[in-house]
């Protein structure tokens, strides 16, 4: 090991030089990118203006729809009753089925509330 450490100690240090580079680059030019953005932001901030009006009216909407839901609900609750014995008194693949059925036409009443309902003119 000492001789290959004297071997090396004599061996002439190699320096390396690298050479310097300068690059252009040409500045960007923003403008035409602004002057295209400006009508998105202001779409934008006008959208960002009316989003609370629009949140209170979609919460009145759904606690409209809510109360609808829960008076459709108790209306059909022998309909839903039933359901549920029928899916009680099955078993294996039968009451999956019953059950999953069920479950989506109960949602799929619910959701369609306002189409059945008659509209006063």
């Amino acid at each position: 090991m000492e001789k290959i450490k004297t071997i090396l100690s004599k061996m002439p240090k190699v320096k390396v030089k690298l050479p310097k580079v300068k690059v252009n680059l040409p500045k960007p030019n923003f403008k035409p990118w602004l002057e295209k953005l400006k009508p998105v932001v202001s779409k934008v901030l006008d959208m960002l203006k009316k989003a609370p009006q629009l949140g209170l009216k979609a919460l009145k909407g759904f606690l409209v729809w809510f109360g609808k839901a829960i008076k459709e609900s108790i209306a059909q609750i022998w309909t839903l009753l039933g359901f549920f014995i029928a899916w009680l008194t099955l078993t294996g693949t039968a009451q999956q089925i019953v059950g999953l059925a069920t479950i989506f036409a109960t949602i799929l009443w619910l959701v369609t509330i306002s189409l059945r309902e008659e509209k006063e003119e």
